[in-house]
């Protein structure tokens, strides 16, 4: 009767431990799978602060798919050859993956070429698809500049000047932006002048005299570091402002916006973004078949609908 006992305990106290062993031993095939996978994010920026949002987005993919992350900065912004180095080196070093916001892809389409035959690279903002890169995280870049344009006609009359900011200089998504922003402006009979960092001034320099000068009705932004800038330049001027677009959804975006200091804005969801460009990077490089990654949405918002359940779901994205 002992003995029958000391079966039934015993019995599957072994069993429980047997399939304990099969379960942490996984398959060759499976452990390969889920090898860390080094992922190097090049910035177009001195720091991260316009991409806090997408690095959450980021950051939190990497802990859900199993990559590290090493995040990259400038230290002259917008320079597209301080990129070419870093990716060569990223890559030289032992990176799997990259992703890439090019400063400009007249630089930096043959070295992206070549090095896209070594790792995937994921580009956001900028499409380069053309030139190798693996995927394109962002956007559709002149749906837009156009969808922009039109908001702006309505800030703007007919014969009136509309100031538009160039703020990165190189061939691109911004420069996509802006041209078709342009393209419509120019067609429904709006002045448009554009503005430019030049000869050492910084861009809020310049964004400054440009305001002075042309006494614009409306100045147009393209992306975030351009639009935080315009908005503090023109909250300090004396007497009438003109009215300020632009391109961009971080935590001082959105508050100029709440205080009116921007009038709209086209914004994404930056921490699906992030979130997006890495899953792209890391499935890449395992050589996970997906499907294509189609273009971010954005949405038009103004003061009035910015706290509309979809908008804050692009303005405060919930996150992990």
């Amino acid at each position: 009767m002992k003995r029958k006992v000391m079966l039934q305990l015993v019995v599957p106290l072994l069993s429980l431990c047997v399939l304990f062993l099969l379960l942490a031993m996984e398959p060759e095939q499976s452990r390969k799978g889920t090898e860390l996978v080094e992922v190097s994010v090049v910035l177009r920026q001195e720091d991260t602060t316009l991409w806090s949002t997408a690095r959450q987005g980021m950051e939190q993919a990497a802990a859900d798919l199993g990559a590290e992350l090493r995040l990259l900065t400038l230290e002259s912004a917008g320079s597209a050859e301080e990129q070419a180095d870093f990716l060569q080196r990223e890559v030289a070093g032992g990176a799997g993956a990259v992703v890439l916001v090019p400063a400009d892809t007249d630089v930096l389409g043959d070295v992206v070429k070549d090095l896209s035959t070594q790792v995937p690279v994921v580009t956001m903002e900028t499409d380069m698809e053309l030139w190798g890169a693996c995927a394109f995280v962002g956007m559709d870049n002149v749906a837009l500049g156009n969808a922009l344009g039109q908001a702006a006609l309505n800030g703007a009359l007919r014969g009136k000047t509309v100031l538009l900011i160039d703020s990165v200089g190189g061939r691109g998504g911004v420069q996509e932006r802006l041209e078709a922003a342009a393209s419509v402006l120019e067609a429904a009979g709006r002045t448009v002048r554009v503005c430019r960092a030049e000869n050492g001034e910084s861009l809020r320099e310049a964004v400054a005299a440009a305001v002075e000068r042309e006494a614009p009705a409306l100045v147009l932004a393209f992306e975030a570091g351009a639009l935080e800038t315009a908005a503090s330049v023109l909250e300090q001027m004396e007497g009438p402002a003109p009215l300020l677009y632009g391109s961009g959804a971080t935590n001082t975006i959105a508050y100029a916006l709440e205080q009116g200091w921007i009038t709209a804005i086209a914004a994404q969801n930056e921490f699906a973004a992030g979130y997006l460009a890495v899953e792209a990077a890391v499935e890449a490089s395992r050589k996970v078949p997906r499907t294509e990654v189609e273009p971010m949405e954005f949405s038009i918002v103004r003061k009035e609908n910015m706290y509309d359940p979809a908008n804050q779901k692009l303005l405060f994205p919930v996150t992990r």
